[in-house]
């Protein structure tokens, strides 16, 4: 079958190599034998070359964004200890789940909680909110609940962005912060998309950073920044960003 493709279409004759190309064809026979002559003198394969020093640089200046800064070696944390840390997120996350669809489902008696929240796009009146919010005893866990359940993935998607550029400004994650990065993590919806995929890696790194430059490591301070980074790489599976 592929053999009857390479046969001629056209039977040409001799070919006239001295033919005068730069004269028009007088007949049909004269223009194929043209065709056939030009298609022999072409090479196979043709390489253009181009002369960078017309090339116009570029306006922006475009920086490849580097992986996770490589944790000292007496504040890594263990893989063991990162799977117990997924672990128990994705516990947390299917409990989310369920009270959401209990909720949906009219299987749980629940009503929003009677709170002025900030605007969406309102970023300072957001983290002065939150901030607010924190108390740190175990019986804020209802309220904490409550915010969560009563807000939309758009806004937590949003208030993770605001949470984030906060860390990153600050070069600190103060404890609120943490706090509230993690229970929005929690209630982040699978799959994420690229904008916020972008933040989530933005977080470990800058997470990275801050460990890395710790002169006075404190425990508790260098937990959290290895949770989010563990969190991050090994649940969101931003893999090239763990920790090994």
């Amino acid at each position: 079958m592929t053999e009857s493709l390479k046969e001629p279409v056209l039977f040409a004759g001799e070919i006239d190599e001295n033919i005068n190309l730069s004269l028009p064809a007088t007949s049909a026979e004269e223009y194929i034998n043209q065709v056939i002559i030009e298609a022999r003198r072409c090479e196979s394969v043709v390489v253009s070359e181009i002369d960078e020093t017309k090339l116009k640089k570029p306006t922006v200046n475009i920086k490849t964004l580097a992986g996770c800064t490589e944790a000292p070696a007496s504040l890594g944390p263990s893989l063991e200890w990162q799977k117990c840390q997924v672990d128990d997120f994705s516990k947390i996350r299917l409990y989310i789940a369920r009270v959401r669809d209990e909720i949906q489902t009219c299987k749980r008696k629940w009503k929003p909680p009677a709170l002025k929240l900030p605007n969406v796009g309102e970023e300072k009146e957001w983290i002065k909110f939150l901030s607010d919010s924190n108390d740190g005893t175990c019986e804020t866990l209802v309220p904490t609940l409550d915010i969560v359940l009563a807000i939309n993935q758009p806004t937590i998607e949003n208030l993770l962005e605001y949470l984030v550029d906060s860390v990153v400004e600050q070069g600190i994650i103060q404890f609120h912060i943490g706090r509230w990065i993690y229970v929005f993590l929690v209630a982040l919806e699978l799959p994420v998309n690229p904008d916020m995929c972008s933040c989530l890696r933005s977080l470990a790194r800058i997470c990275s950073v801050i460990r890395a430059n710790e002169t006075t490591p404190n425990a508790s301070q260098v937990n959290t920044l290895n949770l989010m980074i563990c969190l991050v790489a090994r649940y969101f599976r931003q893999l090239d960003l763990a920790d090994q």
